[in-house]
């Protein structure tokens, strides 16, 4: 739906509806420095896409999300993970294109003692911001980022319900509490 800046100023209530309710507002602007409006789910989709991409040009290839959520206990994606470790180990500054740190050794030497204790394998993110996360999509179609923050004791939780509902905590960084977080996000 393209809407004149005036309308939308009139109106804002109403295009944040329809932005929330999943349609693009576009709202052209002089010089082409036009904006679009659309709801948080769709932001964080977007973001997550892209964290993909910028991940795939990394390493040389996309997850397999579906494979990942019928083989969920393999330990194919456990070997697959110590491989995508020791490829961001190799990370060098700027990996990502636009200014992103290498990791701490540390930190990948506690993911990767995480990924051998862990009953369920997640797919396992670089982050621009030099943590890793380790994320999981259950069949009720939520999403759970744990993020793993170099020389910290405690793990940020961020899950995105189905529904939209968002969740946040901290839990400890081992692979005991990730693993019942894991189970009681599986049911």
């Amino acid at each position: 739906m393209i809407v004149k800046q005036m309308d939308v100023r009139s109106n804002i209530r109403k295009y944040f509806d329809i932005a929330y309710e999943g349609e693009a507002v576009i709202v052209p602007r002089k010089q082409d420095h036009n904006v679009v409006i659309i709801s948080e789910a769709e932001y964080n989709k977007l973001i997550q896409e892209r964290r993909l991409n910028a991940y795939a040009q990394a390493v040389g290839g996309v997850p397999d999300r579906k494979k990942r959520i019928i083989s969920e206990r393999g330990s194919d994606l456990r070997s697959h993970n110590a491989d995508k470790l020791s490829a961001i180990r190799a990370f060098k500054p700027g990996w990502n294109g636009n200014g992103a740190p290498a990791f701490a050794p540390g930190l990948i030497d506690t993911v990767g003692t995480l990924i051998g204790g862990l009953d369920i394998q997640p797919e396992v993110f670089p982050t621009a911001m030099g943590t890793i996360q380790l994320e999981y999509d259950n069949s009720r179609h939520d999403h759970m980022e744990i993020e793993i923050i170099a020389g910290s004791v405690d793990a940020e939780v961020y899950i995105i319900r189905f529904n939209g509902e968002e969740e946040y905590e901290q839990m400890s960084v081992s692979a005991d509490a990730i693993n019942k977080r894991v189970h009681d996000f599986y049911g």
